[in-house]
Formats: C-alpha cells, structure tokens, sequence
C-alpha cells in the first residue's frame, strides 16, 4: 500500500447544511440553490493534494429513501457542488443512499466505502485521515484504520460527543494547514 487519502464527510465539511422547517432540522441541501460551499474548502483540498494525498468524499444521502427528495434532486446537488468546487481534484465520491434503517453495509460508520477506495486505490489507511462533522465520521475512520480529524462544525454539534478524534479542528481549512506544518517537505507557492 502506496498512496494516503483524506476521506472528507460532505455536508458540514465540503458545504453547509441547510435549515428545513418542514422537518425542524439542518440537513443537506435538497436542491441545487441550496448549496453553499464552506469558505477556504476549495484552496484546503488542492493543498491537501500537493502534500500528496487523495481525496475522497464519503457521505450518507438518505433524502431521497426518506421520500424528502428524489435522487434526480441529489444528483443535481451533487452536480452544483462539482460546479462550485471548479478543478479540485478529488478523486472518487462515494454515497450511501440508504436509511439507517436498511441495515445496508455502505453507510457510515461502517468503513465499506473507505475499504473500497483503499482496495482500488493501493492506500495506506495508517497513513491516511478521515475528517468530518459529526460521529458517524470519526467511528468510520476508526473502523478503517484511519487517523480521524473532527471539525468543529456547529450545525453538526447535537450528532457528536460519543466519538473521539485523534484531533480536532474548527474546519477544512485549519485541519489541513495543520497538515501542512507536520510535512517538511511541503512548501506553500508564493503568489508571483
């Protein structure tokens, strides 16, 4: 096993989720207007991938199985989040459509999706982080073999407290400057 990898959570970490009165709750976007990327996501994931990680998002989208949304909507979501994130390069999505419910094996915390990744993409997960918003995301990192990264996203507060991280950050971009400062070799591009 070669490569490393951030597997990154979606929603509370790529963009904010959104408030929903017909459920009396944050949630993820359900149409594409909704989208609002977090600040600093897009610079974090391109520094991320010149200290020579691979990115990767894996994120429960139960929406639609819960009749809130169909997956025509999440699928446009997910193409208004692509068109706001511009070239950043990550390398594969991976998303659990299913309620927690359906006992499914892809849904965080159950690691599947980042034991997949790590199969096709020869990746070291001792050398690799997970980092996201909520529990889910820490006991899925921590069933990988990860290291896990916390982001202190306030929305997601009432959905953590039951997992412990291996550190802690207020979001994206802090997480991966920290990032930065433990590699040596990582040197920031001077703007010209």
């Amino acid at each position: 096993m070669t490569n490393r990898a951030i597997f990154l959570d979606r929603d509370g970490v790529l963009n904010d989720l959104v408030y929903y009165p017909s459920h009396d709750e944050w949630e993820s976007p359900r149409v594409p207007s909704d989208v609002h990327l977090m600040p600093g996501v897009a610079d974090a994931i391109r520094t991320a991938a010149q200290l020579g990680y691979l990115i990767f998002v894996v994120s429960n989208q139960p929406s639609a199985a819960k009749g809130k949304v169909t997956r025509d909507d999440l699928d446009a979501v997910h193409a208004e989040l692509l068109r706001q994130l511009g070239d950043v390069p990550i390398t594969a999505f991976f998303y659990c459509y299913h309620r927690a419910e359906d006992a499914c094996e892809c849904r965080k915390p159950s690691p599947h999706f980042v034991l997949e990744a790590a199969k096709a993409y020869d990746l070291d997960l001792s050398r690799s982080w997970f980092a996201g918003d909520q529990d889910g995301d820490i006991g899925c990192g921590r069933r990988a073999g990860t290291r896990t990264a916390l982001l202190q996203y306030a929305r997601s507060k009432p959905k953590r407290g039951a997992e412990r991280a291996d550190q802690s950050f207020d979001d994206l971009a802090h997480f991966v400057r920290w990032l930065a400062q433990q590699d040596p070799s990582y040197v920031r591009e001077t703007p010209h």
